[in-house]
């Protein structure tokens, strides 16, 4: 490399390293700021935008198995009204909803906000006009952040789910009024940018059943999915799915997603200057 072109990339690297790092931390900064509006973090101010919404939760197909009407408030589903059509010996229309004072807590949204505060307290621990030395340095703060922002959106893209075995033994499905039939489970969570509900019908296999348990847990388990607990092995014979999107959750999945571009970008950046030096 001559040695003015080698003057002029030290310039400029010097130049990104002083000044276009502190500007991308601002804007990071304003970005999750923004998103943090949509959480109810510790501190929230008067400028936080959570408020308690009604959604009429509705299924894709346009069936009519399942219906239900809640209230969300944050990561909590704070009021739920519900029918299930029940298939026995004949249909029957169960309708219920949550005893009162009793709330179903959404983890993935308490996750994701957990993971965006840690990403927000690592940007603002960092001094205004704090000096970074070296490219590397740059790429570790850059990788620990988009560390924490990766894994608060995939809560909420790729969330992990409670499995069959883990609902209908929890405590949870007792949490309605009227309580729920034995044959019955149900489970909200969130995907993506929806809010979803599945009412599962399930029965006792015969204990010579060769039925194999289910492999894996899914965010929906389809008619036919087999789990056990103990000895005793259950099957869905009817699953249902209702779902309905909500729009701050897809603001909040577009924040987590600039904040990685920023990152990424002056990641590029900072890979660009170390391929010259290595050439």
């Amino acid at each position: 490399m001559a040695e003015e072109e080698e003057r002029v990339l030290q310039e400029e690297f010097r130049w990104l390293l002083l000044h276009e790092v502190s500007a991308v931390l601002r804007q990071l900064q304003t970005v999750l700021q923004e998103c943090s509006k949509w959480f109810l973090l510790p501190g929230s101010t008067e400028s936080c935008l959570v408020k308690a919404e009604k959604y009429l939760l509705t299924s894709a197909t346009g069936a009519d198995n399942v219906k239900a009407v809640i209230t969300l408030y944050g990561d909590n589903i704070c009021t739920a009204d519900m029918s299930v059509k029940i298939h026995r010996h004949s249909t029957q229309n169960f309708r219920t909803s949550f005893r009162e004072g009793l709330q179903w807590k959404l983890q993935a949204i308490q996750n994701a906000a957990n993971h965006l505060q840690a990403a927000l307290d690592h940007v603002t621990s960092i001094e205004p006009g704090y000096q970074f030395q070296t490219g590397e340095e740059v790429l570790k703060t850059m990788d620990d952040i988009m560390g924490r922002l990766n894994r608060g959106r995939d809560c909420l893209t790729t969330p992990r789910k409670r499995t069959l075995e883990e609902l209908y033994s929890s405590k949870i499905m007792k949490m309605f009024s009227p309580t729920l039939p034995n044959e019955v489970i149900v489970s909200f969570h969130i995907h993506c940018h929806k809010l979803v509900l599945g009412a599962y019908q399930v029965h006792p296999l015969q204990s010579s059943s060769q039925k194999p348990k289910t492999a894996l847990p899914a965010i929906y388990h389809p008619t036919g999915s087999v789990f056990e607990l103990g000895s005793q092995k259950y099957e869905v014979t009817q699953a249902n799915k209702v779902e309905v999107a909500v729009p701050w959750l897809n603001d909040v999945i577009t924040y987590f997603t600039v904040g990685l571009q920023l990152c990424q970008q002056l990641k590029d950046k900072i890979t660009v200057f170390q391929q010259y030096w290595k050439e």
